[in-house]
């Protein structure tokens, strides 16, 4: 096997066919295919896994306790060390945790302030002298440290928010969101465990009784007082009989029970209970910023450490690099703000520059948190390790997505293989190999449909990827807007969105477009409370008719689907999820066999003792705990996977058993099931099978669900709560990890819902969807601050022709140019020509010649240019496909500046004769080097050493900082092997001669012949 790939084979993992497969080391490669085809077991579950269980488990012998567990795979080889970048990680639910933890910025900042801010006085917040003395109040202020500036130390949190910068309380708008509903009704509607227990309603009722109180008033009708009395209660004591039971009871109020309640809960689970009537509001005393009084005041460059925490990154860079431009600044606090600098631009360089310091981790999308995690990795040296990322641009603006493949290759030039699940167009194209897996989903796929370059995927005729491609696109009839009605919702001000207006027509498709971070979201979310309010008014009756909405009369109701993670617990399943299990069950509680033996709904449910195998409690897999990693599963020897005792297995309805049901696909239980007996059961599947998931299993776990999965099992569920005409369906980002082909089964769905009297409204990034919508409401122009704007409503056609758009650019390329244009073999900027050299046998020799680099730098009037150079021993190709080399020299060389200022140069591979050249460069001066030596431009202008055996024409590519070295890449232009079969090179060897073994300059001599 080749040590530059790493190597798979019978891989089982799921749905996996004995999969044999290689990733080729030091490359971008793409798992791609259709969602469920294997890729996240393939990439993630199986290489991921078992290369993190492989390089943890060298830390004790003792932690790799793997038990008689059965492996999924034959054979792994060559793997490295792996990272993961995934698209929602455990271990981010603190609200302490922010993008500033998870960046590190936080910590330079404090750095930042404790080294070049002065303190306040504590007593009057007052500015103090050198000595640190307040001559107001005759205080000393103490210096300030890194502590003063964290939330989480006693010596710099706010003591009224303790840290948190919010206070949570119960909320008024969430415990009666309708103030138009009677007492009566807001009591029915209680969420269970809260102020619906018995006692608290039948103390309620008596007060009620003991004032005169109607029951069936509305809440918005009451008076002040009455307010006071159904939210704060009263101190009378009333001696009521509950469950026969009598007691005194007084009655607190909705808000008094709620707060002593919820204060004296003692479990998680209690506090739960009470989790829908919170409410958050800023800190009045630290005013969302965290930190005491005096920290808040500090200042560095002009600005707080608030000021940094809550403006944009990118506005932050800005300040902190005016602020120190100018006066007397420590060296220290220049080093930390070069350094906070460096990291912001890596933020980014991801597309993530419009993000706050202080926004909490758990409101970022999955999307927006791997990026930030790629950020981080871009500010490191780590080298040959194994970069695990899925879906990487999901969410991303196609203009956003150029950025994130400038990282990826970043990481690959790195000299890292960097493994990429992907259905975006673009990275594929810019892989240098792709897997694809497929053909189908499910037990449909598990196999290799294709291993190659781009170039070959399209000619593939099995692959459904290039398929997709190459087709052009969905399609779909377009609504008539002539004849449309319409709906105008005016006056959204939601976050950085500010009394925008959104205009759409009514039974058509409408997308919400605009870079990440526009305002999208916004926008759908204030356009959703305007229409539910409308709609809800008017059915009470209660309000007339709204100014800052018209054309609610012709909606009954609103659905908005958010992006949210399904369930990931192991006892979640397919028919668990989407609501069928009671019925099934139900089902075959009814049958004659239960009946004769028995046996209720809950013998026949996997989560309940009395008919489920015990020894694996209904999971029919048993678990392998090992010491220090995830826990490894089995087939549970007892039931063998069945997950029932057998005597509910003897259970019959028709010819299958509760088993046998569970492992029908939703296809084959579709023809199985009787419309007329389980008519919900039908109508479920049916919805399945229209996303395309027909192909699951019924009792599959949703943990074993590809994030594409997820996503149309998501929109399956919600579109099962409501499905009626006249409805407002708001989807977030519904083609997010779809594959294109699973695309089509969404549009499909799309247009049956349009049919039948619907409007959709979908926020959405893919161009090809967004060209073939009936209406488009462009959000810009940028992120942020730069963003919050309808800069577009109108048709895709006049969308492409608006300047202003930076969404319409990307439709009017697809205009333009439809098909899938060819891959550069490398970023733009630098060319490879088309009849650019194999690398092959030069990248054996490179590493053992002595090279000399050279360069024409600094333009003299008088002697015109000088010719730069510098030995180099390190020299190696790092990519022959893409015709990249790279050496190390150390940072701050003169030569090797000289030589960057000009951005390309020669390598000059010197003969075994050319000792003096050698010696010359190594004692003379970097600008006297040449002096001595006769040379002739190359064809770039570089110096060309004659008596070379070859020279090779460079472009500047890039450079990285590695310790105090810099790892070059440069990009080959041309070569010329001019010293042909009868010149030798010399050789940097251990004892310093130029000796080379015959094997080696024969295949040597070869290459120089062929050329």
């Amino acid at each position: 096997m080749s040590l530059d790939s790493i190597r798979l084979e019978g891989v089982t993992t799921h749905n996996l066919k004995s999969v044999d497969v290689s990733f080729p080391k030091g490359k971008l490669v793409v798992a791609a295919g259709v969602s469920g085809s294997g890729k996240s077991s393939l990439v993630i579950d199986t290489l991921f896994e078992h290369s993190k269980t492989l390089y943890l488990g060298a830390l004790s012998s003792k932690s790799l306790d793997m038990g008689d567990g059965d492996y999924q795979f034959d054979r792994i080889a060559g793997t490295q060390p792996p990272v993961a970048l995934r698209q929602r990680d455990g271990g981010y639910s603190n609200p302490r945790s922010t993008v500033g933890t998870l960046t590190g910025l936080d910590g330079l900042y404090r750095l930042l302030f404790g080294a070049g801010s002065r303190p306040v006085c504590p007593a009057c917040l007052g500015p103090t002298g050198p000595d640190l003395f307040c001559d107001d109040c005759g205080c000393f202020a103490e210096p300030h440290s890194a502590k003063h500036f964290s939330p989480n130390r006693k010596e710099g949190k706010c003591l009224q928010c303790d840290g948190i910068g919010e206070l949570v309380g119960f909320s008024l708008d969430k415990i009666i969101p309708d103030r138009s509903k009677t007492l009566t009704e807001i009591w029915d509607g209680a969420d269970p465990g809260t102020f619906a227990v018995p006692n608290v309603r039948k103390a309620f009722e008596a007060m009620a009784a003991d004032i005169g109180l109607d029951l069936g008033l509305p809440f918005e009708k009451l008076s002040a007082e009455q307010t006071e009395r159904v939210l704060h209660g009263s101190d009378t004591i009333y001696t009521l009989k509950i469950r026969k039971v009598t007691n005194d009871f007084r009655f607190e109020g909705i808000l008094g029970f709620l707060e002593r309640a919820y204060r004296n809960a003692s479990s998680a689970a209690r506090k739960n209970a009470f989790t829908n009537y919170l409410g958050r509001e800023v800190c009045p005393g630290c005013k969302g910023g965290r930190l005491r009084p005096e920290s808040l005041r500090a200042t560095v460059a002009g600005h707080t450490f608030h000021d940094f925490q809550s403006d944009e990154l990118s506005r932050s860079i800005t300040r902190l690099r005016d602020g120190l431009s100018s006066g007397a600044v420590p060296a220290q606090v220049r080093e930390l703000a070069s350094a906070i600098v460096k990291q912001s631009a890596n933020i980014e360089e991801v597309g993530l520059g419009h993000l706050q310091l202080r926004r909490p981790v758990i409101t970022l999308s999955g999307g927006e948190l791997q990026r930030l995690l790629l950020a981080q990795h871009l500010a490191s040296d780590l080298t040959g390790v194994m970069y695990v990322l899925d879906e990487p641009t999901a969410g991303l603006h196609e203009a956003d997505t150029g950025k994130i493949l400038t990282s990826l290759r970043r990481l690959r030039d790195l000299g890292n293989t960097v493994i990429v699940i992907e259905h975006d167009e673009s990275v594929i194209r810019a892989a240098d190999w792709i897997v694809e897996l497929g053909p189908g989903a499910g037990s449909r796929g598990g196999e290799i449909v294709f291993e190659g370059r781009f170039a070959d995927l399209l000619s593939s005729g099995d692959s459904p990827t290039a398929t997709a491609m190459l087709s052009g696109g969905p399609s779909r009839t377009r609504a008539e807007l002539a004849d449309a009605a319409w709906l105008e919702v005016r006056g959204i001000t939601r976050n950085n969105v500010v009394d925008q207006t959104a205009t759409f027509p009514l039974g058509g498709l409408t997308c919400v477009s605009g870079v990440s971070g526009a305002g999208k979201s916004s926008l759908v979310a204030g356009l959703h409370a305007s229409v539910s309010r409308a709609i809800a008014q008017r059915s009470t009756g209660t309000v007339a008719a709204n100014a800052a909405i018209r054309g609610a009369e012709a909606l009954d109701d609103v659905i908005y689907v958010e992006q949210r993670p399904i369930g990931r617990s192991s006892r979640s399943t397919l028919v668990t999820y989407i609501g069928i299990s009671d019925h099934i069950r139900d089902a075959f509680a009814g049958s004659a066999d239960a009946v004769e033996r028995g046996l209720g709904r809950g013998e026949f449910s996997p989560n309940v003792a009395g008919g489920r195998c015990e020894s694996c409690k209904g999971l029919g897999l048993a678990e392998i705990e090992m010491t220090l990693f995830k826990s490894e599963f089995i087939v549970c020897p007892e039931c063998e996977g069945r997950r029932f005792q057998e005597h509910v297995l003897d259970v019959r309805l028709g010819d299958k058993n509760i088993h046998d049901v569970l492992s029908m696909t939703v296809e084959d239980a579709l023809g199985w099931f009787d419309a007329k007996s389980s008519p919900k059961v039908v109508q479920a599947l049916g919805v399945l099978g229209e996303f395309g998931l027909g192909y699951l299993q019924l009792g599959c776990s949703t943990t074993t669900l590809s994030g594409g999965e997820a996503q149309r099992l998501n929109l399956a569920g919600e579109l099962l709560k409501q499905r009626r005409s006249r409805t407002l369906f708001i989807f977030d980002e519904p083609t997010r990890g779809l594959h294109a082909a699973d695309i089509r089964h969404l549009l499909a769905l799309f247009e049956r819902l349009i049919s039948t009297g619907n409007t959709i409204v979908v926020i959405e990034h893919d161009v090809k969807v967004i060209a073939i919508a009936d209406w488009v409401i462009d959000l810009g122009p940028g992120a942020g601050r730069e963003g919050g704007r309808v800069v577009h409503s109108g048709t895709p056609e006049q969308l492409a022709d608006n300047a202003a758009s930076v969404t319409g650019e990307f439709v009017r390329r697809l205009r333009d140019d439809p098909g899938p244009p060819m891959p550069e073999p490398h970023p733009a900027g630098h060319p490879r020509p088309s009849a650019a050299p194999d690398l092959g046998v030069i990248g054996e020799l490179l590493p053992r010649a002595v090279t000399v680099v050279a360069g024409t730098a600094r333009q003299s009037e008088r002697n015109g240019p000088t010719p730069y150079g510098l030995v180099i021993g390190s020299l190696t190709v790092v990519s022959d496909e893409l015709a990249l080399i790279g050496f190390l020299v150390r940072s701050g060389s003169t030569s090797w500046n000289a030589i960057a200022e000009t951005g390309r140069f020669c390598v000059n591979i010197l003969g075994e004769d050319q000792h003096e050249v050698s010696d010359a460069f190594s004692q003379g001066r970097p600008d006297s080097r040449f002096d001595a030596l006769a040379w002739t431009p190359s064809a770039n202008g570089c110096p060309r050493l004659p008596g070379a055996v070859g020279t090779i024409d460079c472009s500047l590519k890039s450079s990285y900082r590695i310790g105090d070295h810099e790892f070059v890449l440069a990009t080959v232009v041309s070569v010329d092997m001019q010293g042909g079969a009868d010149r030798r090179p010399l050789l940097r060897t251990e004892r310093g001669d130029s000796a080379l073994d015959d094997y080696g300059w024969r295949r040597f001599a070869r290459e120089a012949e062929a050329r």
